[in-house]
């Protein structure tokens, strides 16, 4: 997609093979373990994954030039040494034929990041031996969550691809910062409230609290000529603005503008280890101060502006945390695509609407997503509510969609996640919004029952991007121990409440 920057995953790769003993076949072994390797590393670089190579890393003086795979303890804490020495996010192992299955164990032992145990389909070797030995090893041994939650693929190399975007997500996260100005706990929404030191004890690096004054004092820095240039740029876009002399005038939209500018200034100072946002609106920003700031949840998580292109931040409002989790794990699923956030403002039995109050990114304006197409579809006016500001005002696109949302129910955390079709936002669709007319809009269908999708969320708020990311989702719970219910069911929902009701 255009403007969107790949976020490479850092992979470590090891192949094994047999301990040297009297081996008949060893020659031929040790030739396939090469080809197959090579052939796997060459398809993971085709495919963005940066490969940490054991085989062409680790000093193993010892080992005949020949034979690539590992095969003793202390080679393999060479490896070990090599990956860590990197900062890979994940591991594989090449389980091409039979060797030693504690070698697998003190691998994922030393590493303790995620792990997949890979073969190939092949009768003249014996693949399934490793991986299924290996695999119960690290089961009965359990050294670590990852032995626990290993994962084993044969043959099938798309879901390869899969398994390291989602799991590699988990050592981003780890080094990572949310950044919540204003804190959590807007208008006394008691699911936005959470652990904060749990969550950093297995998922995130940290979680920073500033106060709105802050991003207000970085805004009144920011000078009139680059506010004036980013008005410039959307009207050369096309954007429309609707003024009306009282909520929405151009000295708000000054404001709306100074505010982003100053947010995306103090994100710049703070470093690269900033990885999503939030900023708490109700009361403190819309009432008091008295702008709304909506242009952080609409331009910043985006892949340009006024002064040129840059990496996409994950924004939400409020301090949902657990929404800011779930839009990070979907935009480094999809390689860097900013994730659609917003209210389920509406549910009937055709679909549910996504209408964020004021701002959601302006990615979703159209199916283009050229910057252009994109400008020319926002509509700015004035916001439902709030002393002042304005609302960027859109109706999404049609794609298929993956929908997820992070919940927490007795100090438990679970998954909620499915698969949607956003579609055509009609006018009689827009004709009946009353509240909220001006915010951006997103109709998801969803061929679950209204009765039991108003009973299964875990919050107003839902996370959504374009493309089939189940399989992702899945994987990375899995690793962080997160339960899963499917929401795009009856019967999934009804699981989902089975489980709640009964915690």
């Amino acid at each position: 997609m255009e403007n969107v920057r790949n976020i490479k995953p850092k992979i470590g790769f090891i192949s094994l093979a047999e301990p040297s003993r009297a081996l008949s076949f060893a020659d031929e072994l040790n030739k396939y373990i090469f080809v197959k390797h090579n052939e796997f590393k060459d398809y993971l670089n085709n495919n963005e994954v940066e490969v940490i190579d054991a085989s062409e890393l680790a000093q193993r003086p010892d080992n005949p030039e020949n034979i690539l795979g590992f095969y003793s303890s202390s080679d393999i804490q060479k490896a070990v040494d090599v990956f860590n020495a990197n900062h890979i996010e994940a591991v594989i192992i090449g389980c091409w034929h039979w060797t030693d299955p504690m070698f697998v164990v003190e691998i994922v032992r030393s590493v303790n990041k995620p792990v997949l145990l890979y073969g190939e389909e092949d009768p003249a070797w014996a693949a399934p031996c490793l991986i299924t030995a290996g695999g119960a090893s690290l089961w009965d041994n359990s050294p670590n969550r990852f032995a626990q939650a290993h994962e084993r693929i044969y043959g099938d190399k798309e879901a390869v691809i899969k398994w390291v975007r989602s799991v590699t997500v988990l050592e981003k996260l780890k080094r990572g910062k949310l950044l919540l100005w204003g804190g959590s706990y807007a208008l006394r929404m008691e699911f936005l409230q959470d652990d904060y030191p749990y969550l950093k004890s297995f998922l995130l690096g940290d979680i920073l609290i500033e106060d709105q004054y802050v991003l207000i004092k970085y805004a009144e820095k920011v000078s009139d000529e680059r506010v004036k240039n980013f008005v410039n740029w959307l009207l050369q876009g096309g954007a429309k603005f609707n003024f009306d002399n009282l909520k929405f005038t151009p000295e708000v939209l000054n404001k709306q503008i100074a505010l982003y500018l100053g947010a995306k200034d103090r994100i710049k100072e703070l470093g690269n280890d900033i990885i999503g946002v939030s900023v708490k609106c109700f009361n403190d920003m819309s009432d008091v101060y008295g702008v709304v700031p909506c242009f952080l949840p609409a331009f910043l998580p985006y892949m340009y502006d006024s002064e040129g292109e840059r990496n996409q931040m994950p924004t939400v409002c409020e301090g949902d945390t657990k929404a800011l989790i779930s839009s990070l794990l979907l935009s480094y699923f999809s390689g860097g695509v900013p994730a659609l956030f917003g209210d389920v403002t509406g549910i009937s039995n055709d679909y549910y609407l996504i209408s964020n109050c004021g701002g959601s990114s302006i990615y979703y304006s159209c199916k283009s997503c050229k910057v252009n197409d994109v400008l020319k579809s926002l509509t700015l006016e004035a916001n439902s509510e709030g002393a002042s500001g304005a609302a960027v005002g859109y109706d999404g696109f049609e794609a298929d969609m993956t929908v997820i949302r992070l919940v927490r129910s007795k100090g438990k955390y679970f998954m909620h996640y499915g698969l949607g079709t956003s579609i055509e936002m009609t006018k009689n669709m827009k004709d009946a919004i009353y509240f909220g007319r001006t915010n951006p809009h997103t109709a998801i269908k969803m061929n679950v029952s209204k009765d039991l999708f108003i009973n299964a969320l875990g919050a107003n708020h839902l996370i959504a991007i374009p493309g089939n990311y189940l399989k992702e989702t899945q994987y990375f719970c899995r690793q962080v121990g997160i339960e899963l219910y499917r929401i795009d069911s009856n019967e999934g929902i009804n699981g989902w409440l089975d489980r709640v009701h009964y915690l």
